[in-house]
């Protein structure tokens, strides 16, 4: 994306121009939805998570200052919100919803020449990386979600999470390894 573009929608959207703001919701609405998703496993969630990530860009907004890293500013907002969100499932007991929630992305993903077996297949893996994400503990889980998903650099991960940028680089490499293991041997449980 074009750095001097984005600067110019953050501006207008610092100066309350609601144009900017449908702008910034649809440049980087379904990157984050996708993260969402893949944190939560659940399509409400993710909705309602992208819901209250703009509401706070909104209110937020004004107290941002560009310096050409506005997408690893608001993952770090959206991985707060994911973070605040399992506390507060920890705290009323709450469990994550796993009802078909995803299959509107197996849908979403096959296209619509596929097969039938195609879209099963699909549907298949994509149950299955969940799965394996699901196994992984939950900052190795998040910082895979963010580099692959998020599409955040290994320097903006760093900076986050305020680690080394190697040591970000080898918890990524570690994560993808394990999740290789998991998804070869099969479910665990």
């Amino acid at each position: 994306m074009e750095q001097d573009l984005l600067a110019e929608q953050i501006a207008r959207c610092q100066n309350g121009d609601r144009e900017a703001i449908v702008w910034l919701v649809r440049q980087f609405g379904p990157q984050l939805y996708r993260y969402f998703l893949r944190m939560n496993n659940s399509t409400l969630d993710a909705e309602d998570l992208l819901q209250e990530l703009f509401v706070k860009l909104i209110e937020n907004i004004h107290q941002y200052r560009h310096e050409g890293r506005f997408e690893g500013w608001l993952f770090r907002v959206a991985a707060n919100l994911v973070r605040n969100e399992a506390r507060r499932r920890k705290i009323r007991g709450g469990v994550i919803s796993l009802q078909d929630e995803h299959k509107g992305l197996g849908d979403a993903l096959a296209s619509k020449e596929a097969t039938a077996c195609q879209k099963a297949q699909q549907t298949e893996q994509i149950d299955q990386l969940q799965e394996a994400l699901r196994q992984l503990p939950s900052t190795d889980r998040e910082i895979i979600i963010l580099r692959h998903y998020g599409q955040l650099s290994f320097k903006e991960i760093a900076e986050h999470y305020q680690i080394p940028v190697g040591t970000a680089l080898s918890k990524v490499h570690r994560g993808l390894k394990c999740l290789k293991e998991i998804i070869g041997s099969g479910p665990r449980g």
